[in-house]
Formats: structure tokens, C-alpha cells, sequence
């Protein structure tokens, strides 16, 4: 009796260990980090030096790449861009209704940090970036200003789908100042986005 107890005792440790192993990294946020996002907001740009304004719907793109520096804290790369087709353009007092052929496009590059609160999958996230505002007409850019700072903040809930995949949703705005070079032709941006992400960690 007591060596079959030996047994059947060794036979659960070992058991219980290789579960262990196996669910080493499932459901965690350690290792490479990949996340996708895609969704719609608001654009708005406000030249400095002049009384103009463009805003309008938009739409946006953001990719993070990097990895857990420790569990759930992860550093990344940031590439971002958004675009409002038709935006408003507010000049003094006069509102002029942007035609579709004209679009309001900024575009990012950064490095940023994101938290995730665990076991809720709630996640929290903000990035420093290099920030670019032009204007297109039929997809041909018409002017562009000189690259400009700005802060992202973020944040956002995920659901697990996989070992280690998450689908999710957030929102995140975006302040940022672009100073030209050359020119007093300096704009305040702001954008804000709600959107879906897929997440792989």
C-alpha cells in the first residue's frame, strides 16, 4: 500500500511539472512583442503663424515591434500614420467643406513602453515619436512639413485567443508640435483614435 502511494504521488509530480512547462508563456507577456492595430478618429492641425485650421474624420494604421523587458512591461518601435480625406479647412472666420480628393495625413515614427495590468489584460501605453503632417490630392502629396515631436498616449483591454495571441480594443490620442526649419509656418496636431488591435507576446 504505501509503495503504490509512492507511486501514484510521483506519477502527479511529474504531471503537474510538465503542465507547468507547457503553459510556460501561455496567457504571459514576456518575449517579442508584436502589436497591430487599426481603427478611426479625428483629425486636427492648426497652423501657428496664421489663423488656419484643417480637421476631419480619419482613419489609422499603427504598428508596435519589440519585446517584455520584464513581465508585462514591454519597450517597442512605433510606425503610425492616419489620414482624413475631405477635411474641413476653417480660415478667420470662413469654413470651407474639403473636397474627397484632398487628404490630411500625419505619420509617426517612435519608441515607446507599454504596461499591461494582469490578470484583467488591461494594458496602458505611451510613446515619443517623430511627427509628420502633409497634404495629398488623388493620392499625390501637395506639401509637407518638416518632421515635428510628439506624444502618444494610450490604453486599452485585450482577450486571449491563443497561447499567445489577443484580440482587443483601445483608443489613443496624439499632441504634437511641428516647427519649421525654414519658415514661422509651425503647426499644433492632435489626433484621436479608437481602435482594434491584434496583439502577439
Amino acid at each position: 500500500m504505501m509503495r503504490n502511494s509512492w507511486i501514484f504521488a510521483a506519477v502527479l509530480l511529474t504531471a503537474t511539472l510538465a503542465s507547468a512547462q507547457n503553459d510556460e508563456g501561455r496567457h504571459t507577456h514576456d518575449g517579442f512583442f508584436l502589436r497591430l492595430q487599426l481603427g478611426g478618429g479625428y483629425n486636427h492641425a492648426d497652423a501657428t503663424s496664421v489663423d488656419l485650421k484643417l480637421k476631419g474624420g480619419a482613419a489609422g494604421l499603427n504598428a508596435e515591434i519589440g519585446g517584455a523587458v520584464t513581465r508585462n512591461f514591454i519597450l517597442y518601435g512605433k510606425l503610425s500614420g492616419s489620414a482624413a480625406p475631405g477635411p474641413d479647412i476653417e480660415a478667420g472666420a470662413g469654413l470651407i467643406r474639403g473636397d474627397d480628393d484632398v487628404s490630411l495625413n500625419f505619420s509617426a515614427i517612435g519608441l515607446g513602453a507599454s504596461y499591461y495590468l494582469m490578470p484583467s489584460n488591461f494594458y496602458v501605453s505611451g510613446a515619443l515619436s517623430f511627427t509628420q503632417l502633409s497634404i495629398s490630392v488623388d493620392g499625390e502629396t501637395l506639401g509637407e512639413t518638416d518632421l515635428g515631436g510628439a506624444l502618444h498616449l494610450g490604453l486599452g483591454k485585450e482577450w486571449w485567443v491563443s497561447d499567445n495571441w489577443g484580440l482587443g480594443l483601445g483608443a489613443e490620442v496624439m499632441f504634437g508640435r511641428i516647427r519649421s526649419d525654414d519658415t514661422d509656418d509651425d503647426w499644433n496636431t492632435a489626433s484621436v483614435m479608437i481602435m482594434f488591435s491584434a496583439t502577439y507576446n
